[in-house]
């Protein structure tokens, strides 16, 4: 559904993005992750038609974003960052503004807003001044604006940030039902934390991919070794034994918390929580410290 054709971009006399190729069909939603200035949101940018392209090309439902713009901008939605500063009007005019310049008019504009409204959790806000929005509500309106046209893919840049755990859980959702409806999601996550509603997940890196595939950690990055946590309130020596025995690796970290390095092709995650319990310590919690995604980022 978008692919990136050895995709290159030039900011001032830099070269942020220098021969990105990436695929993400229809059904995915990939996290793009990087570390801060890796371009992840230049890339973004681009694909939505928002930036000139330096060289290659990017692709959406076959459409060329070098070529064929404005068609490309029919077919996306975009999360941008956060303005600036906001245009003078109100949630709902902002929405049918926007509505208008996507081409609906009369019902559909109106069903159009409607619905936005609702996904973006701000119906009790349509005629809130939109320079008094918290940052939390000033997201979902940006998101809301992205989805009023039904796009087929959707381009977020940062989805999460400045939104609270509901927020947070309300867009986990709904990236989770846009992939599942055959849509396709490319998110920029800036802390490396990937929730589960991605199906995919690609590193950028010095202006490249430098991995991609499946959002599974046994085989997106093959040899890599991960840092994997216990906690076992005050057995962690004991726990890091245990983790030894099967990782061949084991330290405790403090009285509750012992860790292991691990390939978790070789030594798969419920093998060590096994390993541990089986030695009769109790596991209190488990889990990648921080998320495998972000220590793909090290």
């Amino acid at each position: 559904m978008i692919g990136f054709r050895d995709t290159a971009l030039v900011l001032g006399d830099q070269r942020v993005i220098d021969g990105v190729s990436l695929e993400a069909a229809a059904g995915h939603a990939v996290a793009l992750i990087g570390r801060t200035g890796s371009g992840k949101s230049t890339l973004l940018a681009a694909a939505a038609a928002a930036l000139p392209l330096a060289g290659g090309d990017i692709l959406v439902a076959d459409r060329s974003v070098r070529r064929e713009a404005a068609a490309v901008r029919r077919l996306v939605g975009y999360l941008p960052a956060l303005p600036a500063a906001w245009p003078p009007c109100r949630v709902g005019e902002f929405l049918e503004l926007a509505a208008a310049s996507v081409g609906l008019a009369g019902k559909p504009l109106r069903n159009a807003v409607t619905q936005a409204l609702e996904l973006g959790g701000l119906r009790h806000r349509t005629t809130d001044p939109i320079d008094t929005l918290p940052a939390g509500d000033g997201r979902r309106l940006l998101l809301a604006r992205a989805l009023l046209h039904d796009p087929q893919v959707l381009l977020l840049d940062d989805p999460f940030a400045a939104l609270d755990p509901a927020g947070r859980a309300a867009t986990e959702s709904l990236i989770h039902d846009a992939h599942l409806m055959g849509r396709t999601v490319l998110a920029a996550i800036d802390d490396g934390d990937v929730p589960s509603c991605f199906t995919h997940v690609a590193v950028l890196a010095a202006g490249r991919i430098a991995a991609a595939g499946g959002a599974d950690v046994r085989t997106l990055a093959p040899g890599r070794r991960f840092t994997f946590r216990v906690t076992s309130r005050g057995r962690a020596d004991d726990a890091a034994d245990a983790l030894r025995s099967v990782a061949g690796s084991g330290r405790a970290v403090d009285l509750d918390h012992a860790e292991a390095r691990i390939d978790p092709a070789v030594a798969p995650p419920d093998r060590l929580v096994e390993a541990v319990v089986a030695a009769g310590i109790p596991v209190d919690a488990a889990g990648f410290h921080p998320a495998w995604t972000a220590q793909l980022l090290d």
